[in-house]
């Protein structure tokens, strides 16, 4: 039996419950989204975020696991969530790390967590939050301006997509599930583009030779995360949503790179909460970003946060956690 085996072997004999082992081991759970950066009104959704230790066999065996999704999903008929739906996602101390080094912007706002959006921690937790300094670097600038332009992008995809969309899926319900979508080439609203002879619907395009039934199921996941944002391009002719993520990375880029952290729940929160409220033109909006682009740059080149991670002293902070976390635990077992 080779290696591969007797791994596959293992790992099917010894399933372990990693959602109950991310509760039991937490160190870390704070709200996240619009209630930590002070942007939240009495709609938003309840986002959580956590951090837990590893187990021993996590550490020294073949079991492995880097987040935990312990999200409760309750959505209306538009696709929007309800007050009972819980984002809850949990990341494993050493991925909770390694992120942090890479500047993940998502990450990075955990490590500036304000008191009041902290649900519950515990020494290892606390001391994380107190080394926040130690992970930003030069480069968290490239990370935010390239999030911010995912934003500028995903604002200005047009409502007409959706409606090509709903179109096709409607002509796609018709057919048999395993004709090849090249068959549509010539069938509007679809069209055939480029040297692949690829076929695109609306803002989505697909291999000429996948069949319809996955083509359909793309669609269809395609439709049901952008229901709730068709609202927002009818009133505006923008996604609001996106604008106001746009300009709060760039805000958030620049802060960081001046101060070496940034400070929750944010000092431009308004300025966030007029662009998702629709207070401004898109025309205003693309100007405005361009300007932080410009300041962005400014400030990374004269940023004193380091060009590299301080990766030594991280990671002699993460093996002493890890070591004497398991010790204990080892000890705890044993009485």
């Amino acid at each position: 039996m080779n290696l591969e085996n007797v791994l596959r072997k293992i790992s099917v004999s010894k399933i372990m419950d990693f959602k109950s082992i991310a509760e039991a081991n937490k160190i870390l759970e704070i709200r996240v989204g619009s209630h930590l950066f002070g942007t939240n009104t009495l709609d938003s959704d309840l986002d959580l975020s956590g951090i837990f230790m590893p187990c021993e066999e996590m550490v020294y065996g073949f079991q492995n696991c880097e987040e935990v999704d312990l999200s409760i999903v309750s959505k209306d008929d538009t696709g929007r969530n309800t007050a009972e739906a819980v984002d809850q996602k949990y990341y494993e101390f050493r991925k909770f790390v390694r992120l942090a080094m890479q500047n993940n912007p998502n990450i990075l706002h955990h490590l500036f967590v304000d008191e009041k959006n902290i649900v519950q921690s515990n020494d290892i937790g606390r001391r994380l939050l107190a080394k926040a300094e130690i992970f930003p670097t030069k480069g968290a600038h490239h990370r935010f301006v390239k999030y911010a332009d995912s934003q500028r992008h995903k604002m200005q995809i047009k409502p007409e997509n959706y409606a090509a969309l709903e179109e096709g899926l409607e002509i796609l319900r018709g057919m048999n599930n395993y004709v090849v979508m090249i068959e549509l080439k010539d069938k509007k609203p679809f069209s055939c583009v480029g040297k692949e002879r690829n076929i695109r619907l609306g803002d989505l395009t697909f291999s000429p030779r996948i069949p319809v039934r996955k083509a359909k199921c793309m669609i269809e996941d395609r439709l049901s995360k952008a229901t709730n944002r068709v609202q927002l391009f009818t009133k505006y002719g923008f996604d609001v949503k996106f604008a106001s993520n746009l300009i709060q990375l760039l805000m958030e880029g620049i802060e960081l790179m001046n101060t070496g952290r940034i400070v929750m729940p944010l000092a431009y929160r308004q300025d966030i909460l007029s662009i998702k409220n629709g207070k401004y033109p898109i025309e205003h909006i693309m100007t405005w970003a361009d300007s932080l682009v410009e300041e962005a740059r400014s400030a990374y080149e004269t940023s004193k946060l380091p060009a590299e991670p301080r990766s030594k002293e991280i990671e002699a902070f993460v093996m002493f956690e890890v070591r004497n976390f398991l010790a204990i635990e080892r000890c705890c077992v044993k009485t």
